[in-house]
């Protein structure tokens, strides 16, 4: 073993414990010994990433894939930085190579599927999160993730709905969850259920306009008046800018 392999083993320690800060001291002190260690170029460029370097972050970890292939974190880590520096091109090479079975660990699939998401790759992040669904079935985000993504994808309601329905089922005190769900029973015609699902949910949890307007209809024709009228007082408070922006919309729907 090598001093920069030793270097590199405690660098690699330190980031194991959080401790970027000593990583990444130990990371330079390794580099002086070899420029090129591809250990040291990672451990720098992660630790760099987790301190907010971003600048630094990417040099470290583009160098280290110059001298050798990175390792999954790595490849997330680096695809992130692009993202965050206005390269998406570059980052959806680096994701759709990570989606491919077999090259992602599973707990990685989260963060592989969000930032596919964020370059816009859909079909790609909702197969992530199909094969995390199959993997952990009781993991409840990767069932709301499937649903986002199967909405932005116009895909049928029914599919939507039903993996709405297990991440509710899964987490039923998760008011986005429930609003999804009720959302999407909503456009499916759905009003009674929609109704039920959150008629008991404080109106001011839910930031969504858009949700609120479409569950404002479904109360209005389930004939529950007064729910509609919460519903279109908090969608007033929110599109007069009382309440923040609040122009995302639950589930991609």
């Amino acid at each position: 073993m090598t001093p920069a392999d030793c270097y590199a083993h405690a660098a690699r320690a330190k980031f194991d414990e959080d401790d970027f800060a000593a990583a990444i001291e130990l990371a330079r002190e390794g580099l002086l010994k070899d420029e090129y260690h591809p250990g040291l170029l990672q451990v720098y460029g992660l630790a760099a990433y987790h301190l907010g370097e971003v600048l630094d972050a990417l040099e470290g970890l583009e160098w280290a894939s110059l001298v050798a292939p990175l390792d999954p974190l790595a490849q997330i880590t680096l695809a992130d930085v692009y993202v965050r520096l206005g390269k998406p091109k570059s980052a959806r090479a680096m994701l759709k190579f990570l989606a491919e079975p077999g090259r992602c660990p599973t707990p990685m699939l989260p963060d592989l599927s969000r930032l596919l998401g964020k370059v816009g790759a859909y079909r790609t992040a909702l197969r992530v999160c199909r094969r995390l669904v199959k993997a952990r079935s009781w993991y409840h985000p990767a069932h709301y993730g499937a649903a986002y993504y199967l909405a932005k994808l116009k895909r049928p309601a029914a599919k939507i709905i039903r993996h709405l329905q297990a991440a509710h089922e899964l987490a039923p005190h998760a008011v986005p969850y429930r609003v999804a769900l009720a959302g999407a029973l909503a456009n499916a015609g759905r009003c009674d259920e929609a109704c039920a699902l959150i008629r008991d949910v404080p109106v001011g949890v839910i930031a969504c306009p858009a949700c609120l307007k479409r569950l404002q209809g479904a109360a209005e024709d389930a004939g529950e008046v007064e729910l509609a009228m919460r519903l279109r007082d908090r969608f007033r408070e929110m599109t007069t800018g009382r309440c923040g922006e609040g122009d995302s919309d639950c589930c991609g729907q």
